[in-house]
Formats: structure tokens, C-alpha cells, sequence
């Protein structure tokens, strides 16, 4: 291992913190030192090696139980924003193959499919009409924001500035950390206008990852593609730029939330979870 790769090591309390459900919250809104005017190269913590994997619900019918409790819970919390003048929007970042879409299946589910306020996103590579705009214009077009009242899942987000596009050489460093500041800002005006942001990283390990790819291949091919072989060719890299997205964009009024989908059951009722806090907290008056 080269200078240039050493892992830092996160510190508990002041790079993140644990959450009693076993999810790692980042809020600690640290600024790139290229920002500040120093060539240095960008460096995080290594946080997905904090990620417990063996994290699991093992039992079909308390699984059942805690999800019922946790939407219920969600049906109820959700439908006292609008008074609020309050919206939310969950945004679902992580591994390819860790289970976005079906987090996002739950959760609208837990609205009772109400089409009138719940609006589901699935982001994928930018048209030829969206790259003639500015890079943050897509999320708003399309009615693709909330107003207040509503729930918006984005299964991927902003957040592929940050990953995607470095990973693919898409954008330089310089870029990349100017892109840093430009997604703090944007998400601190969400919050500004009575947005509630919660930032989802779905992690899987590198087996679970091969193993779910088999399984699309054999059961549903259409759902393998290109784009999951380059995301087993780039593994390594996509971590180092996971790692720097939550170091330089996880912030107290915008944290990120990495919690391991190795057991689907658990990550569905942990995300779920997470979100009735912070509605709860914004009903508290504590955000």
C-alpha cells in the first residue's frame, strides 16, 4: 500500500457515530483542503470498514412485526408534515445489486401508495436535454421536488456527482471538490425551504454483491447489465469515493446514513426506522 492510499482510520464521536440500531451516521461537515487554498490529496476515513455485516432480522415473523410497527408508525408521521409546511426526501445511494429499489418498494408501501404525495425517482445517466442544463436542474424538473406534504424517494441522486462521475473519469479532482461545496449548498437550501433530507448508503459485501448478480442473471437477465460488471471492476474505487462524498457532505442538517443491506430485513426496517426519527425530530421542533 502506497503514502497516497493509507486508510484513516474513523474515530467514534468525532467522525461518526454508531446508532443503537447499528447504522453509522456521518454529520461532521469537513471541508477539502483544496478548498482552503492547500494542494493536498483528498483523503477520508475508510467508513464502509465500520460496516457490520452480520447485522440480520432472522426470524420471518418479528421481521414482520417490526416492519408493520415501523410503517405504521411512518403513515402516521408523514401525514403531519404538511402542516408542518414540511416535505421529505430520501435519497438511496449504494452498492449496486444492495437493495435500493426494494427499500424504496417499502417505503411507499408505508405511505399506503398514496400517489397524491409519494413520487418515486429512479435516476439513471442524464438525457441529451438535461446535460444543456445546469447539474442539479433534473432533480427539479419533471415535478420531480416536493412541496410541502409530500415524500420524494430518489433511487439515486445528486450524490453520483460523487461517485459515478469520478470513478469514470468523468470529472477531474478540481471538479470534484468544487462539486462538494455545490451539493452541501443545495441541500442546505432544501433544508432552508422545509425539506427534511435523509441519505441513505445501502452497503453489501463484495461476495453478497456477486452473489445477487447470479441471481439476476439466472432469474431476471434484464436486469444485468453493463453497468453491474464495470461496478465489480471498479469496487475499490467506488469505495475511496464513497468515503470521500460522506467525510466532505455528510453535515449536521444533512447526514448520511450507511447501514448494511447484507440481510434485506434488516436494512428495510432500519431505513425505516431512521426516516420516523427524523420526521419525529422535525414534529419535536429539533430540526
Amino acid at each position: 500500500m502506497s503514502k497516497k492510499d493509507k486508510i484513516l482510520r474513523p474515530v467514534a464521536g468525532v467522525d461518526y457515530e454508531q446508532l443503537a440500531s447499528g447504522a453509522i451516521r456521518i454529520a461532521g461537515f469537513n471541508t477539502p483542503p483544496t478548498e482552503l487554498g492547500r494542494e493536498s490529496e483528498l483523503k477520508a476515513p475508510d467508513y464502509l470498514g465500520l460496516v457490520d455485516h452480520a447485522l440480520a432480522i432472522d426470524d420471518k415473523k418479528l421481521y414482520e412485526k417490526l416492519l408493520a410497527q415501523e410503517e405504521e408508525r411512518f403513515g402516521l408521521n408523514y401525514r403531519k408534515l404538511k402542516g408542518l409546511k414540511r416535505s421529505l426526501i430520501v435519497l438511496l445511494q449504494g452498492r449496486d445489486g444492495a437493495g435500493k429499489s426494494g427499500c424504496a418498494k417499502v417505503i411507499q408501501e408505508a405511505t399506503d401508495f398514496d400517489a397524491k404525495n409519494f413520487l418515486w425517482v429512479p435516476i439513471g445517466p442524464p438525457t441529451d436535454d438535461e446535460l444543456e442544463h445546469g447539474h442539479l436542474w433534473r432533480f427539479y424538473a419533471f415535478d420531480r421536488m416536493p412541496r410541502h406534504g409530500q415524500v420524494r424517494i430518489f433511487d439515486r441522486s445528486w450524490a453520483e456527482r460523487g461517485l459515478v462521475e469520478p470513478v469514470m473519469d468523468i470529472i477531474n479532482e478540481k471538479t470534484l471538490v468544487n462539486s462538494y461545496a455545490e451539493l452541501r449548498t443545495h441541500e442546505w437550501l432544501l433544508e432552508r425551504q422545509g425539506a427534511i433530507v435523509v441519505k441513505f448508503w445501502m452497503d453489501i459485501t463484495k461476495g453478497e454483491q456477486k452473489k445477487r448478480f447470479k441471481d439476476r442473471q439466472d432469474d431476471k437477465p434484464w436486469k444485468y447489465g453493463e453497468s453491474d460488471k464495470v461496478a465489480r471492476e471498479h469496487w475499490d474505487d467506488y469505495t475511496r469515493y464513497a468515503n470521500l462524498l460522506f467525510h466532505y457532505t455528510g453535515t449536521p442538517y444533512c447526514p448520511w446514513f450507511i447501514l448494511s443491506s447484507e440481510d434485506k430485513r434488516y436494512s428495510r426496517v432500519t431505513s425505516l426506522a431512521i426516516l420516523n426519527e427524523a420526521i419525529e425530530d422535525a414534529l419535536a421542533g429539533r430540526s
